[in-house]
């Protein structure tokens, strides 16, 4: 069962793994950005170095460090690989998210996207979830990525929301790391992680169904 959180005013996101399962995208673009550099990046690559990680620290992960400028190339490619994946192939919704969204808004609650994601409209609109949050805040928008909590801090502030009276929902490590920082309680989905890696967290749950809206004191 989860435990109490404090009066909730807003529910925060996470959107790989959390609203959207994109992990499969992600790495088909990184595979072929890398594969110009000569490098092979198969998915179980992927799964050790990408997950939840945001764009440029997976790129120095694999090819080491950069130069600013192959950097912001390599990053342009593998945007560009997105998009072309996307046109093609579908993005599928992680089970009772979106439905579970709608129920929190109908609440009066605040829903806001806290991602290291520097396109998530794009998934998000491939996902079904346009016009569905008040908030999107991505890498693009902070300084510093995930484990940083600035994501959160920077959705929190433009809610005009105490970070203590916010909820936020993650699948990885970093993300549940980043929530905790800012001073949030974290509900961590096993879509990407096992529990253990995501034992941290103030909850960890298999999936939206075992969230239970009116045990929130909303």
């Amino acid at each position: 069962m989860q435990p109490p959180v404090t009066q909730p005013q807003a529910i925060l996101f996470d959107m790989d793994g959390v609203l959207v399962s994109s992990e499969r995208v992600h790495w088909k673009a990184y595979r072929d950005t890398f594969a110009s550099e000569g490098v092979e990046y198969p998915w179980e690559a992927y799964r050790a170095t990408g997950l939840g990680i945001s764009r440029e620290n997976v790129m120095k992960k694999v090819l080491g460090q950069l130069e600013e400028e192959k950097l912001l190339e390599l990053m342009k490619r593998k945007e560009d690989h997105v998009r072309t994946i996307l046109d093609a192939e579908k993005v599928e919704r992680v089970p009772g998210a979106l439905e579970f969204v709608k129920e929190a808004r109908r609440r009066g609650l605040k829903t806001a996207v806290a991602t290291s994601s520097r396109n998530p409209e794009l998934f998000l609109g491939a996902g079904g979830y346009r016009d569905t949050f008040d908030l999107i805040v991505g890498r693009r928008d902070v300084q510093e990525p995930k484990p940083h909590p600035e994501t959160y801090l920077a959705v929190a502030r433009k809610l005009g929301i105490p970070p203590a009276h916010c909820l936020a929902f993650e699948d990885s490590p970093a993300g549940v790391e980043a929530a905790l920082a800012a001073g949030m309680p974290v509900f961590a989905l096993v879509t990407t992680h096992t529990r253990e890696e995501l034992a941290g967290a103030t909850a960890v749950l298999e999936g939206f169904d075992q969230v239970e809206l009116d045990n929130l004191p909303l």
